[in-house]
């Protein structure tokens, strides 16, 4: 063991993040010995907080995942004046992208203190810290350097696909480090090796947490949820379907409006989130309602005119309008986007506080996944139209001439018999995964998953994958930079 010290700059911010429950028993110093931190509870659990202050980086978890998705993708339309996010939209991202370069060094610095935690926690022998202590600090562990590698994979790298065991990933890192001299510099694994160690991390995880955690924190319902997400990606549909049926009955329930998970943090159809709070955010200029809301910076991110004509306003059919004797309106369009000059986007709506929580995973994509995995097992089924019904019934009210709303299922709920195949039921659930899910971090891998162009780029086009960072191509030889960069 080294017997250097290990700079732990985020004591200072975390002590005034109102996480107290996370840090009870860590010391406020900026610095601890080596030893302090890796053999004792105190140290291993400061070490743990600092992945997860990592992925609430804004370039990582606590924007980044879902401005880059939604720009890149068809949802969002970039008017900001960032350059770096300029780039992104227009598909036109450089190796020396700062946005870029945060995403990979944020996920890479969770990865190197979720591995010191694994590598130390069975050395702690403190009185009082018991198996279940050690369990959850190396399930937790176990979930933040699987879900971050997952991240880093289809982020940084082509979609998973028949090439998948050739095609360069992003290089797997087992080994914590916490002295530069340390450091390793790994070639980059496939693609398929780095899914298979995220599937072994979020796979271990789901046996060592808990069905549920405290707000912010990993819970084997997350990994479980995580799971599922590479299974969809890998289009390995039954095992997608299997994995979210276990999400859908492990207590979590949809809100009485879609409005609500984005207004009332912690509800009940939140699985995991990237929490920000008044006095831990990503500042003023990295937050989610800084980019998204009209009160923001004006909406540095709006609608896009795709989403609104072919998601939004297109969600409720002609037929299902025409039953109606009152307006039929969506809440996700009427409450959670606003109209001005452009399609505003109100589903990150504090401003003042910088305070809006990233979802990363919540039931309603979880439904719609497996309705739409299942489909394509065995056909138009009972169960995927109740599924889609129950997303649609919850968003869509009528709205009579007083101004009331009312319940709109009679008119806007499926049947079997109103689809033709099993690919307009296919097709009605990825619209609904598109309005549903909008501005979270979707669209994008749904379109590579589906094969789909985006933006008149094909799905496995090179600009739709950021650039190795030039700074790790010139400090690591042994990385090969991605195509067209």
């Amino acid at each position: 063991m080294h017997n250097s010290h290990i700079t732990l700059w985020l004591f200072a911010l975390l002590l005034t993040s109102g996480c107290t429950s996370y840090l009870e028993d860590v010391q406020p110093e900026q610095s601890l010995d080596t030893d302090e931190v890796l053999t004792t509870a105190s140290g291993l659990e400061a070490m743990l907080i600092g992945s997860y202050n990592s992925l609430q980086n804004s370039d990582y978890g606590a924007n980044g995942l879902a401005i880059n998705s939604s720009i890149l993708s068809d949802n969002g339309t970039w008017r900001g004046s960032f350059p770096s996010y300029s780039d992104i939209f227009n598909r036109s991202q450089t190796v020396n992208n700062p946005e870029v370069a945060g995403f990979w060094r944020e996920a890479y610095q969770a990865i190197n203190q979720a591995n010191l935690v694994l590598a130390n926690v069975d050395a702690v022998s403190e009185t009082g810290f018991t198996d279940a202590d050690r369990s959850r600090l190396r399930g937790e562990a176990l979930f933040l350097r699987g879900m971050s590698h997952f991240e880093l994979v289809r982020t940084f790298a082509q979609p998973y696909d028949d090439d998948a065991s050739v095609e360069p990933g992003v290089p797997i890192v087992l080994n914590g480090v916490t002295i530069p001299s340390d450091i390793a510099f790994p070639e980059r694994s496939s693609v398929e090796d780095v899914y298979n160690q995220a599937v072994m991390d979020l796979s271990m995880a789901v046996d060592l947490l808990a069905p549920t955690g405290d707000p912010g924190r990993a819970s084997s319902s997350a990994a479980t949820a995580y799971l599922a997400d590479i299974a969809f990606q890998q289009r390995n549909y039954e095992q997608a379907a299997n994995l979210a049926d276990i999400i859908l009955n492990a207590g979590f329930s949809l809100t009485d409006n879609p409005q609500t998970p984005f207004r009332i943090e912690n509800g009940p159809e939140e699985i995991f989130a990237v929490i920000s709070t008044t006095q831990d955010n990503p500042g003023v200029n990295g937050s989610l309602p800084t980019f998204h809301s009209r009160n923001g910076r004006g909406g540095d991110v709006v609608v896009s005119a795709d989403l609104e004509a072919n998601g939004y306003r297109a969600i409720i059919t002609p037929d299902q309008r025409a039953a109606s004797t009152d307006t039929l309106i969506d809440l996700r369009f009427s409450e959670l986007t606003s109209d001005g000059n452009f399609r505003f986007i109100e589903k990150y709506e504090d401003a003042a506080n910088n305070a809006d929580d990233n979802i990363l995973a919540r039931l309603p994509t979880y439904m719609l996944m497996r309705a739409e995995a299942l489909v394509r097992l065995d056909g138009i089924n009972e169960e995927s139209i109740d599924l889609l019904n129950s997303i649609r019934s919850r968003a869509i009210r009528t709205l009579n001439a007083s101004g009331f709303s009312g319940n709109a299922s009679e008119f806007i709920e499926y049947e079997e018999d109103d689809f033709d195949n099993d690919d307009m039921l296919i097709e009605a659930i990825i619209l609904e995964r598109r309005v549903e899910l909008a501005f979270e971090n979707n669209r994008l891998n749904d379109l590579k998953r589906l094969r789909r162009d985006v933006r008149d780029l094909a799905w496995d086009d090179p600009m739709l994958v950021f650039p190795i960072p030039q700074r790790e191509i010139d400090a690591n030889s042994n990385l090969t930079q991605n195509e067209g960069y």
